[in-house]
């Protein structure tokens, strides 16, 4: 930890951060990029919408499932191994999904591609987080989150580009040699500040958090063809939530749990930890949405259906480093309030046109939500974890990751259930009025995400108010 307390980084540090972060990167950005070619995967495997998003949604959920053993993983190995181990993944996955030729192999080859992001992305974190001063850290987490917080806007338009004009296959085949090459950089550099220790694996906290997960995204995603009413819906959600309340208390009552859940004793980790999921719960469901609502209601190719997201990636690239310096220099409070007006404008102005749809209008609304997704993204983690001791930052850490991933998996689900239960009850209109309501339908469920979202930004406000009384109360008895 030593490295914290100076005033620069090296090479080997700054170059193992851009290793580790281009090759989360290409993981985030195949993901999404697969978003736009769902009409084309139906087609070629003969399959369903509900059944093809498993391809994102299946992605996510083993990313969230590996960063939940980030923390453990992280005191137990060497992180050179973790990096090697994560290129490997990422290397397998992506040649699986080039040669599959029915949706099962290229599901398989996205979940292995899954453990090399769940893998990259909490490491990339935890180095910055370790090896960078106190005073840079929301600058170097602002770089870092660009790549991850660029990679899902760019991804459809990448996606649409090559499935437009030659195959979904390629998709693959251009990322692989850059992640390759990113991978390389990354073992090549990584350096080990604090060495491994042995440590017992708690298997059955795992299980239980894997059951609970899992569960509750097949619960979801049941409701599009059963319906809320079915056991396939609620007998996966209570299972779902008995397996998570057990791994809390299990989790709670040992030792060495699999995440120490002593991160949570910190009254301003938990509402940036919460704002941090629907920051990016929106912001994944809407990548799902907006360029299929492009292609079967506006009839665009995916190419356009994919650039339409392409400013507010470039928006995001942009803000987020700037951002993360506006945190070290002026705190939270700036960014907060700057998230809150973009996120909030961005949602009501969705719904408020969701008559009228049009290209121009998707683009520039989703830009608008970028801007504050810029603003809220990297430095509401950033902040949550620096208010964290030392010992616990690599356990805060996981279970922003986790969450991250589990956001965008179950923003996925929702929004997905959305459009086939509009659909559903609706089968006599055309796939045109189908699409369109159910966007409208998840526009609402944006726009209460975003007021829960404001609920979590008055409360760190209030947390942050009471932290300055207590420091003026201390000052005072001395």
């Amino acid at each position: 930890m030593e490295q914290t307390n100076e005033h620069q980084v090296t090479k080997k540090t700054n170059l193992s951060i851009i290793g580790i972060a281009g090759l989360a990167f290409c993981g985030v950005l195949v993901e999404t990029s697969m978003n736009v070619t769902f009409p084309t995967l139906m087609r070629d495997f003969h399959q369903s919408l509900n059944a093809v998003q498993w391809v994102t949604t299946g992605y996510l959920l083993t990313v969230a499932l590996t960063v939940v053993l980030a923390a453990f993983l992280q005191r137990r190995f060497k992180l050179h191994g973790l990096i090697v181990a994560s290129s490997l993944a990422f290397i397998t996955g992506g040649l699986l999904c080039v040669l599959a030729p029915q949706l099962w192999m290229l599901l398989l080859g996205r979940l292995i591609q899954g453990i090399s992001t769940g893998l990259a992305m909490p490491l990339l974190f935890f180095v910055i987080m370790q090896q960078i001063p106190f005073a840079m850290q929301g600058t170097y987490a602002g770089l870092g989150g660009m790549a991850i917080g660029l990679a899902p806007s760019l991804g459809p338009t990448y996606g649409g580009l090559v499935n437009q004009f030659i195959n979904w296959r390629v998709i693959f085949w251009i990322v692989l040699p850059i992640g390759i090459i990113f991978g390389l950089i990354g073992i090549a550099n990584i350096q080990q500040i604090d060495q491994p220790t042995t440590i017992h694996f708690q298997f059955l906290q795992y299980l239980l958090v894997a059951i609970g997960f899992i569960c509750l995204e097949m619960g979801l995603n049941s409701v599009g063809t059963s319906g809320f009413g079915s056991p396939a819906f609620y007998g996966n959600v209570i299972v779902a939530l008995a397996a998570l309340i057990m791994f809390g208390y299990l989790t709670s009552h040992r030792k060495h749990p699999l995440v120490n859940t002593n991160v949570f004793a910190d009254p301003i980790y938990l509402p940036c930890l919460l704002l941090y999921f629907m920051v990016q719960f929106i912001q994944i469901g809407m990548t799902f949405l907006l360029p299929n609502c492009a292609q079967l209601t506006l009839h665009q190719n995916s190419f356009v259906a994919g650039l339409m997201l392409l400013l507010g990636a470039l928006i995001s690239a942009v803000l987020l480093p700037l951002t993360g310096r506006l945190l070290d220099q002026s705190g939270i409070k700036k960014p907060l309030i700057f998230g809150a007006l973009f996120t909030n404008l961005a949602v009501i102005l969705m719904y408020a046109f969701s008559s009228h749809l049009s290209m121009w209008s998707l683009t520039i609304f989703y830009a608008v939500y970028m801007v504050g997704f810029g603003f809220l993204f990297n430095n509401v983690m950033t902040y949550g974890l620096q208010h964290l001791k030392p010992q616990l930052v690599g356990d805060g850490n996981a279970l922003f990751s986790t969450l991250q991933q589990y956001a965008g998996s179950i923003g996925t689900a929702c929004v997905s259930t959305i459009l086939a239960i509009t659909a559903a009850q609706m089968p006599h209109q055309s796939t045109v009025v189908q699409t369109a309501i159910g966007t409208k339908y998840s526009y609402v469920l944006f726009i209460i995400g975003a007021l829960i979202m404001d609920v979590l930004i008055i409360d760190i406000w209030k947390q942050i108010g009471k932290e300055k009384h207590s420091f003026e109360l201390l000052d005072q008895d001395k």
